[in-house]
């Protein structure tokens, strides 16, 4: 999902008009998709006119790429912090590189963040042509991850090692809301995403163990 962040990516969001259309087309991305908006939809949520949608992003699609680049940043900068810290704290450790590439999407848990992911989610499948064709073809970020875990897992050849992450990438992308609720149908009750430690400790697991990790002690 993630791309490489780039100078106007990583700029904070606006204060004022050009932020409330920002904030604003996001929360209806995040809750009803992408066509099922209009730009009147984004105005009107945001309390603007369509003038100054223009102003500030020239189109509907403009707008939707930089929300799209500045979350997918904010998640790799992130993601890049705790790779960093992995490697140079516990070198050699293959399951805190991958922890650096989990933790972050499950414990974006407040509202904002929420939000940040499940717009993020949607764009794989649902963005414009743009954002799904970065998706596609910028792997700069996670080539860092890959590097360090050859690194880490030298016996494991680098095409073998490819499979197993995109798989854990797989895993990653099927964790939203209509995953978890399946689920708690499913274990009727008994199963819930409410405890992120909890989550997190059973997402790195799983992905650890696709890698012949063994569990945490």
């Amino acid at each position: 999902m993630m791309t490489e962040p780039t100078p106007a990516a990583s700029q904070p969001v606006e204060d004022g008009a050009k932020q409330r259309i920002f904030r604003a087309a996001e929360a209806l991305v995040a809750e009803h998709g992408f066509e099922a908006i209009s730009t009147r939809d984004i105005v009107a949520a945001a309390g603007v006119n369509i003038a100054a949608v223009n102003y500030h992003y020239g189109t509907k699609t403009k707008l939707m790429l930089d929300i799209f680049r500045t979350r997918a940043a904010e998640l790799n900068r992130e993601r890049t912090r705790l790779l960093r810290i992995a490697t140079e704290t516990q070198p050699g450790d293959a399951r805190a590189i991958l922890r650096a590439l989990i933790e972050p999407p499950t414990l974006w848990i407040s509202d904002d963040r929420r939000v940040a992911l499940r717009f993020l989610n949607r764009a794989r499948s649902e963005g414009p042509l743009e954002v799904r064709e970065t998706i596609r073809t910028d792997v700069r970020h996670l080539r860092r991850f890959v590097d360090a875990l050859a690194a880490a897992l030298p016996a494991l050849p680098r095409d073998e090692l490819l499979w197993r992450f995109h798989f854990a990438l797989g895993v990653l992308h099927h964790n939203q809301a209509a995953d978890y609720a399946r689920l708690a149908i499913l274990s009727d009750d008994a199963c819930a995403p409410d405890d992120r430690a909890a989550l997190l400790r059973r997402l790195l697991d799983f992905i650890a163990g696709g890698f012949g990790l063994p569990p945490a002690a």
